[in-house]
């Protein structure tokens, strides 16, 4: 009896200490999944040289959305920020045939609700300097250039290289260096 007593005592004092730690993040203000993964997107956005036609000196950066999710959300917040010179301007956008004409996109973000538009997204930007990011794997399969996920609760992010080629986009080699290359 003794043993099991001690036992719960143990479990409880785990639990209370683990539900103690949670709480201690939650009024810290640890940042969300979301908010951590739109601070990657803002800082992608700092380590990209865009070719001097497509965003000349005084020009806001624009950031466009496709989609609506807690990410996107988040991404909202990063308006009126400064990148690399530039003021960023998040806009959301519909459905429009030419975001980079009726938008002037620099970064294209697709949300988890346009997961099975993203092909049709991609193509609207295709061979455009608009650096493309979106919130899971399939995206770089099908030619997106960044691609974040969540492994052991972390965010990671994936590049492919091969999706900037013709768009006169520059990855900095630094944020090349810190891609991953996911588990399978």
């Amino acid at each position: 009896m003794g043993y099991r007593l001690a036992t719960i005592k143990w479990i409880l004092i785990a639990y209370l200490t683990m539900l103690s730690m949670s709480l201690y993040a939650y009024a810290r203000g640890e940042p969300s999944e979301d908010q951590v993964k739109a601070a990657f997107v803002f800082n992608f956005a700092k380590f990209v040289d865009w070719p001097a036609l497509s965003l000349k000196a005084g020009d806001t950066l624009n950031l466009c959305i496709a989609g609506k999710d807690k990410t996107t959300e988040a991404l909202k917040q990063l308006g009126q920020r400064e990148v690399q010179g530039h003021l960023l301007h998040v806009i959301n956008i519909v459905d429009e045939a030419d975001p980079v004409a009726h938008h002037g996109c620099h970064v294209l973000f697709i949300g988890k609700s346009e997961k099975k538009r993203q092909q049709q997204w991609l193509a609207k930007v295709q061979n455009q300097a608009v650096l493309t990011i979106a919130d899971n794997l399939e995206f770089i399969k099908e030619g997106g250039m960044i691609s974040l996920y969540t492994e052991d609760q972390r965010v990671q992010f994936v590049v492919n290289q091969s999706g900037t080629q013709g768009t006169g986009l520059k990855l900095s080699a630094r944020m090349l260096q810190l891609a991953r290359v996911p588990r399978e």
